[in-house]
């Protein structure tokens, strides 16, 4: 019997990463003839690998921007594109006849996928399946065993979840466009875990409670109460804090927890009075597979054998309909609530001022993935009419970004020592927000980014047409033997060829940026001090997370020296005014809150989001000991007691911080609580 002639259509990266993985083994059951993408580069870097894994007869895969321009080619297609595009695609290929395996989740409308299953349930016509690979894991498999057998009694409870920040890096930001992808981790990932439920438990399902965190765009973190008859089906996602990968299914007789991501680890099954009958790997059972490759060929093998009528498909178009309906009852039903997320939303409609409109604005931000860059681009898209375009390295790191409104938001891959794509980034902007330095690699590759990377943000800005370049420096571009009041007029730091670390970049990119004012493009530089608030790393998450041991030696009460900080949500509330203020070209402004924030102060929040009490050494009046020394270098900038002023930021842009630190601790600490940062914390 020949083999099937199979296309993939759609190569992104679940082509690539399973199933041209899977066709070397299928070699006279499964022929790949075609690929298909809508970019041929996709395309062609999918061959290239195919050709890498020694898949056979590379030479004579067709390529093809669409699946009718290859259609004598194949008999039979994997769709792997854009979720809001499988409707269309797999309509016209089961019109010609192509049968289809198809990515989940089936369709993003319950009618688009109701219509696919009746098609396929049409007498004569071509096979639609399900890519549902879960089903293979070992784990799952034996979970719907116990289940199947009654070993576990009835099953009155499940609690499912998976949540970790987004690790996987997209080729387009396909994945996070409501466009194109429907929904959010929801969509992407519910719609494995949803399957099996079904699986496991049958059809019949309630939706009691369901919240996600969408303010207009697709959903990073969502949970959901589902009732299966007498079960209670608790499951939580993100793709934005740790939730952890686990499954436990309770029953009257037995309790059994396994790993869901795969492999799955150690799993255990536990009898209702304690006795531990299994702990440890999964066996897998045929048809379930024990190497990721060999699933995704299980699959393809199983979906040859239906298309030649030797065997059922694995997962069919009526189970890719039940996901649909249950997704879609979350998303639309009653049952639907917003998520409570204050550190996003704080500031909107409750009474504070109101920065500048910005209306008619084209504002690019590179660094938009990372703290201040992302907050900035919240405060965009949620305070101004701006149109907002977040640049970023890869687009797997602005997840986070993917819940706001899309109809001003547009997605740019840029990279600070590439000249070309922030220039291709920057058409078409009045405004340029340079949050981004060197935060990775070795000194050099920092000093690359951070300093090279700023000469070319500045080139691509100035020939893409570009007014205006607001720049975020640092406080720690000067002399750090000032004393007393520190301007914008205080000495700099010694500029030392020696030392190309973080303040010795500052200070080179700053200067880059000050010479570049002028010929038509304007630039102001920003130089906040400590930098605080939700999402936030140095001064933030690296704090919350420092050895307890630590804080026998970090100032407290009324000790140490000034701390110059600044919560996030003002300093983007500064840069809006910054692009905004047509005097402030050319200028540098200092950024903070004026008040006197003492260090002890500052350590005193951290130790209380923590649990930690005072110092006790210190409370005794004895010199503080610890396991491990806090670094000088560290305590002598606590000691400093240069103090920023910063009235030239009030005078010419009109800004004054209007939260205080200890105003900041609040929503600080209930991000903190939520994304799993602090001790005991709800993640």
């Amino acid at each position: 019997m020949p083999p099937v002639r199979l296309a993939i259509v759609g190569c992104g990266a679940a082509a690539r990463g399973c199933h041209l993985p899977a066709l070397p083994p299928l070699k006279g059951d499964v022929q790949l003839t075609a690929l298909i993408d809508r970019d041929p580069h996709q395309a062609e870097a999918a061959l290239a690998l195919y050709r890498e894994l020694g898949g056979t007869d590379a030479d004579r895969v067709v390529l093809a921007t669409d699946p009718a321009e290859a259609a004598d080619a194949y008999d039979a297609a994997v769709v792997v594109a854009p979720h809001t595009l499988h409707a269309p695609i797999v309509r016209a290929l089961l019109a010609a006849g192509k049968h289809v395996l198809l990515e989940k989740p089936m369709t993003t409308t319950v009618e688009d996928a109701e219509g696919l299953a009746a098609t396929a349930a049409a007498d004569g016509a071509p096979v639609l399946a399900m890519a549902h690979p879960r089903r293979l894991f070992p784990a799952y498999a034996w979970v719907k065993r116990l289940i199947d057998s009654g070993e576990l009694g009835e099953v009155v409870r499940v609690d499912w979840s998976e949540g970790h920040p987004y690790a996987h890096e997209p080729v387009s930001w396909s994945m996070f466009d409501r466009r194109l992808a429907g929904g959010g981790v929801l969509t992407d990932t519910a719609s494995h875990v949803f399957d099996t439920l079904l699986w496991w438990l049958g059809p019949e399902v309630e939706v009691v409670r369901y919240e996600d965190d969408s303010l207009g765009g697709v959903e990073t973190d969502a949970s959901a109460h589902l009732r299966f008859g007498g079960t209670d089906a608790h499951c939580r996602f993100s793709r934005v804090r740790d939730l952890g990968i686990s499954c436990k299914v309770t029953g009257t007789r037995a309790t059994v927890t396994i790993g869901t991501d795969f492999p799955a680890g150690e799993c255990t099954l536990i009898t209702a009075d304690g006795v531990e009958l299994h702990r440890g790997d999964v066996e897998a059972v045929t048809p379930a597979q024990d190497e990721w490759e060999l699933l995704f060929t299980e699959q393809l093998a199983n979906f040859a054998a239906a298309v030649r009528g030797a065997a059922p498909a694995h997962s069919t178009a009526q189970d890719g309909v039940r996901v649909v309906e249950l997704i879609q009852e979350c998303y639309d039903g009653p049952a639907r609530t917003p998520s409570a997320q204050p550190w996003t939303t704080r500031g909107d409609g409750d009474g504070a001022a109101e920065g500048p409109a910005l209306g008619g604005r084209t504002v690019a931000v590179t660094g938009a993935s990372g703290f201040i860059g992302g907050r900035l681009v919240e405060r965009l898209v949620l305070g101004t009419e701006a149109r907002v375009r977040p640049v970023v390295r890869g687009f797997g790191r602005a997840a986070r970004l993917s819940v706001l409104p899309q109809d001003r938001l547009e997605f740019r891959r840029g990279d600070l020592v590439d000249p070309d794509t922030l220039r291709s980034a920057f058409e078409g902007c009045d405004t340029v927000v340079h949050c981004a330095f060197g935060s990775s690699g070795d000194e050099s590759d920092r000093w690359d980014a951070s300093v090279q990377g700023t000469a070319n943000v500045l080139a691509a800005a100035r020939a893409a047409g570009v007014r205006r370049v607001v720049h975020l420096s640092t406080i720690d571009v000067y002399d750090p033997a000032v004393t007393g009041a520190l301007t914008e007029d205080s000495p700099a730091r010694p500029a030392d060829p020696a030392d190309r670390e973080y303040e010795q970049q500052k200070l080179a990119a700053e200067r880059l940026v000050l010479d570049a004012h002028g010929d038509g493009l304007e630039t102001v530089v920003l130089q906040p001090g400590v930098v605080h608030g939700p999402w936030g790393g140095q001064w933030t998450t690296a704090q919350l997370h420092r050895p307890d041991s630590d804080f026998t030696q970090l100032p407290a009460g009324g000790d140490g020296g000034v701390c110059n900080a600044v919560y996030v949500d003002d300093l983007a509330e500064a840069v809006l005014l910054a692009v905004d203020t047509g005097a402030a070209a050319g200028e540098r402004f200092l950024v903070g809150h004026p008040e006197e924030l003492r260090w002890g102060t500052f350590f005193d929040a951290v130790r209380t989001l923590r649990g930690l009490g005072a110092p006790a050494a210190a409370s005794a009046g004895e010199p503080a000991t610890a396991a491990e020394p806090v670094a000088d270098w560290e305590l002598e900038l606590y000691r400093s007691t240069a103090r920023a002023d910063y009235d030239k930021a009030r005078r010419i842009l009109g800004f004054t911080a209007r939260t205080p630190f200890a105003g900041a601790t609040v929503p600080t600490g209930e991000w903190a609580r939520w994304a799993g940062e602090l001790p005991g914390a709800g993640a």
